[in-house]
């Protein structure tokens, strides 16, 4: 693994992480955030927020808006904590980012901010001859008290893909349910982007559809694929049936924004006690796309997910 300090078009600083097949890039003066992930000297298939669009105007602690206290989006891949609450998970991170080197891995951790309940970061490990990085997410408690937190890893990507979730076909108990879907405010569930099947649910991007569109589920499968015509993102994680998650028992979230789609996988919730760590681990992998698939076609999806993994 090759490791080096590079500035990466407007986003500063950063830290270019390559085994000679993928490249991996991680802000540095901000974040962190991986704001690139791809083949190298290919397009990057995370979104990049190079205009700063998508910003959140966070609020101080007597509940005002604060001008100088914006969280930027950026693009890429991050991490949020859960359950989702403005104050504890939308925290700007527009400070400079400390990083340490190891033999396979880089760590990339936040600066402690002020009277702060959490510090979070992530490890990114690049293995040779391979085209997947695998990212450990990490939060401590750095207050005094024990806090209930998830983590909540977010990949903001690039193109007018489809999404493909498994479904859980298990029949072994009938007195059980085997499958939720959570939607957010907003969500049509005859939003002609989503298919739903016995096996699979698909979501279309729609770069000319910007209707709201967020839907989560108990993914026991642990993976997750955004399949475009020239490249396929695989995000996969693992999900604990025995856990409690967030929203509902969503372990994965999709989201639909006109400008890019966001997959979130979800760690079960934790209560934090002071000085404690815990972690979250994605594997993230990138393919070539070798067929035109038709997102209503389950058979068609099923054959192209075997031969991809």
């Amino acid at each position: 693994m090759e490791i080096e300090e590079i500035d990466y078009k407007n986003f500063g600083k950063c830290v270019r992480m390559t085994n000679g097949i993928i490249d991996a890039i991680v802000t540095i003066d901000y974040g962190p955030r991986i704001i690139y992930f791809g083949f190298c000297g290919k397009e990057n298939i995370f979104y990049e927020d190079s205009e700063r669009s998508h910003r959140v105007l966070c609020k101080n602690a007597e509940d005002k808006a604060d001008s100088q206290n914006v969280f930027y989006h950026y693009g890429g891949h991050r991490l949020w904590l859960s359950s989702e609450r403005s104050a504890r998970t939308i925290i700007p991170d527009n400070s400079p980012v400390v990083y340490s080197i190891f033999s396979d891995s880089v760590r990339f951790a936040t600066p402690k901010p002020k009277n702060a309940v959490f510090q979070t970061g992530f490890e990114v490990f690049i293995s040779e001859d391979t085209a997947d990085i695998m990212v450990s997410h990490t939060v401590k408690n750095v207050s005094k008290e024990a806090q209930p937190c998830g983590l909540w890893p977010i990949t903001m990507l690039e193109g007018n893909d489809v999404v493909i979730l498994p479904q859980n076909a298990d029949t072994s108990d009938d007195f059980r349910p085997n499958r939720a879907l959570v939607l957010w405010p907003g969500t049509q569930l005859h939003d002609d982007r989503i298919f739903i099947g016995n096996r699979f649910l698909t979501i279309r991007k729609d770069a000319e559809n910007s209707a709201p569109l967020k839907i989560g589920c108990n993914n026991v499968f642990g993976w997750v694929a955004f399949v475009g015509p020239r490249y396929t993102f695989l995000k996969r994680y693992v999900h604990d049936v025995q856990a409690v998650y967030p929203d509902f028992g969503s372990s994965c979230e999709i989201g639909v924004q006109k400008d890019y789609t966001e997959i979130q996988s979800m760690s079960p919730m934790y209560r934090v006690e002071p000085g404690q760590e815990i972690k979250h681990v994605e594997n993230l992998s990138v393919y070539l796309t070798t067929d035109c698939l038709n997102a209503k076609d389950e058979n068609a999806i099923a054959k192209y997910m075997e031969n991809l993994k």
